[in-house]
């Protein structure tokens, strides 16, 4: 597993498919490319996924009112459908998150988006739920 091309650590993938690793320490707050290589008993590396991954301190976590944390299976057009009645909307939440948001067909769960209240008044209760 590397972050920024440095590696953080190693694991083994359990009989049930399943594999952990806390970086603990190793990972200070900030925005990292998150590569994780899998690699065969013979070394060579049969594949590899490489994702966006955001850590954030605790004490700089603003969850106020117009926040949204992502979840698995979400997606843009899904929370702006909870949020503001209308999938169409998803552009209100992507052009508020442009600086975390590469692609807006990929975000990735625990994102933490604002939700900005829409011409309406529509907006969110800090769970994603309007």
């Amino acid at each position: 597993i590397f972050a920024n091309g440095a590696l953080v650590g190693e694991t083994q993938v359990g009989r049930d498919g399943r594999w952990d690793m806390q970086a603990g320490a190793l990972l200070a707050p900030g925005v990292y490319d998150l590569q994780i290589d899998q690699v065969e008993p013979d070394g060579n590396v049969s594949a590899v996924i490489v994702l966006p991954f955001e850590r954030v301190a605790p004490e700089a976590l603003n969850l106020g009112p117009d926040s949204v944390v992502v979840q698995p299976g979400n997606s843009l057009w899904r929370l702006a459908r909870r949020l503001y009645g209308e999938g169409i909307q998803y552009t209100v939440i992507y052009e508020a998150n442009r600086s975390q948001i590469r692609d807006p067909d990929l975000i990735y769960p625990g994102q933490v988006f604002q939700a900005p209240r829409d011409a309406d008044g529509a907006g969110t209760d800090g769970e994603g739920n309007g």
